[in-house]
This record gives structure tokens, sequence and C-alpha cells, in this order.
């Protein structure tokens, strides 16, 4: 039975004193995935009967809420609200009837109708809107091997479809490539991707701004440039092969220098027996001499 027969009905057969309920406020804007309760007052005196209190909560043609004689039916509720909406009870002695919805999705924006019959009759309407802005940004950075240009990768979901903004940390306006797909998670939300290709150096800092259309909120990525990766492998590589170099250095310096000490007691090793030999020839010139002196002066010219 649709709302406006039940109140129709309920009009029909309650001649009763005027019972009217109220709203605090009749807009509510919450985002994607948080909760919400939404309320409806009615009069109260005294102490509550819930045997005789009636309480409906519907959303266009989905069944959300049917509290009849004291009791809630969950056969009544619509799949889409199953585990996620409930009334609360112990608000309903206080005179609300506060309809909570968790995990709230973009499906659940829309108009809702309250009905509550409580010795009388009445009805409002309240309007409910998700905004979905794009909080979560998943963004990477890597290096393109060929050109060694800088690959920066902006990502993230929301609703509605947002252009993607790409900014230097000098506030220039730069260019990238944005593509739109459906997400995985839920039909209505958008997964937009942005990237940007650019030769640029170790701690540039760039900023990807997701903007929603049609809304004032922006929401930005901070992307810096790391330092150049090198591969653990490569640089244990690096380091046996200056290892091995510095061995080599170190073997060749000392060979270097023992052969230079080889040479120099090569040097004076002949430099010895040179004096050796000197002294050897010396000696026999001057036994040859006082040999061979004698004689000459023994002449008869004498000593010549």
């Amino acid at each position: 039975m649709r709302i406006y027969s039940v109140l129709t009905f309920m009009a029909y057969c309650c001649l009763l004193k005027a019972f009217t309920i109220t709203v605090s406020k009749d807009l509510y804007v919450v985002e994607y995935g948080s909760n919400v309760t939404l309320e409806c007052r009615f009069p109260v005196d005294k102490q509550l009967n819930l045997l005789v209190l009636v309480v409906y909560w519907e959303m266009e043609d989905k069944k959300i809420i049917q509290f009849v004689n004291g009791k809630e039916d969950p056969n009544v509720q619509h799949s889409s609200y199953h585990g996620r909406a409930q009334l609360l009870k112990d608000q309903l002695f206080l005179g609300k009837a506060a309809l909570q919805i968790t995990d709230v999705k973009l499906q659940d924006a829309g108009v809702y109708c309250c009905l509550i019959s409580y010795g009388g009759a009445d009805y409002k309407r309240i309007t409910l809107k998700v905004n979905a802005p794009y909080r979560k940004i998943y963004h990477t950075i890597s290096v393109d091997p060929v050109t060694s240009e800088h690959e920066l990768t902006c990502q993230a979901e929301g609703y509605p479809e947002a252009d993607v903004i790409w900014t230097s940390s000098d506030h220039q306006v730069l260019s990238g490539k944005t593509s739109i797909t459906s997400s995985k998670r839920e039909e209505k939300l958008f997964n937009v991707t942005s990237t940007l290709r650019i030769n640029t150096t170790a701690d540039k800092i760039f900023y990807c701004t997701f903007r929603r259309l049609g809304h004032e909120e922006n929401n930005t990525a901070e992307l810096v440039i790391p330092e150049p990766y090198l591969d653990p492998a490569k640089k244990r590589n690096h380091l046996v092969t200056l290892g091995a170099l510095f061995l080599c250095l170190s073997v060749t310096l000392a060979v270097i220098f023992c052969l230079k000490r080889d040479v120099r007691m090569m040097d004076v090793e002949k430099c010895d027996t040179r004096d050796m030999n000197s002294k050897q020839q010396n000696g026999i010139l001057s036994l040859w001499f006082g040999f061979i002196r004698p004689e000459v002066c023994s002449g008869p010219g004498g000593c010549r």
C-alpha cells in the first residue's frame, strides 16, 4: 500500500482532533559512506502508547520502515536498505520518528516521506542529497626508461564528474591526460584517472586538483619527485666493483713499491761491486808498478 493511500485511509477513518508533525529541517546533505538520521516529530501527551502508534518511512516507491502495533515489520523493507536502515525505538518516547541510514549510497538520495498516526495522522517530506567528493586521491610517480620522462598519475572516485588540473610549485598550469570510467564499487560513482608526463628533476613539486562540475569544493594531492632509485642488487654490484678496483689498485701500488725497492737494492749492490772491482784493480796496478819500478831505476841512466 502506497503512503498516500495509507494517509487517505487514516484521514478518512480517524475523525479526531488535529494532529501535526514537524521536522527540524527538510534538507539533509551528507557525504557518501557516512551515516545520517532523518527526524519527524509528533506530539506525545503523557506516556507513549506504542500499540496505537503507526510510523511509515518511504523513499519514492521504496518502503523502508513499517512500524505497527509496537512492532517493526522487516519483510516490507526494500532490499537496498537491508542492514542499513532502522527506526530508533528509544527516540519514539521523545516524540521523534528517527530513521537512521548507515553507509549512505548515492542511490539513497531523493525525497523521503514520513507518515505518523497517533490519535490523528500527518506526513512530511524530507530531501536527502548525497555528496561524493574526490577526497581519497591515490598518486604514483614513475620514470619512462626510454625517454627518461617522469610519469605522474592521480586517481580518485567521486560524483559527479570532475576535471583534473595539473600545476607546478610556481603555479604554472600543465597539460595532463584524463580518463573517466564507472566505478567498480558503485554504478553512479566515477573513477577519474589523470596522467602528466614531464621532464623534471628530483625534489620538484607538482599538484593534481580534482574539480567537480557545479561544486566549489576542490581536492588536491601533492607529488614530490624523489631521488633517482638505485636497485639494491645494482648497488651491491657497484660496491663489489669498487672494492675490486680498490684491491687491484692496492696490489698494483704494492708491486710497484716492491719493484722500486728491488731496483734500489740492485743499484746499491752494483755500486758496491764497482767499488770492490776498482779497489782490486788499483791494488793490482800498485803491485805491478811496485814490481817493475826497481828494474827501471837500476839501469845505467838511473830512474826515469
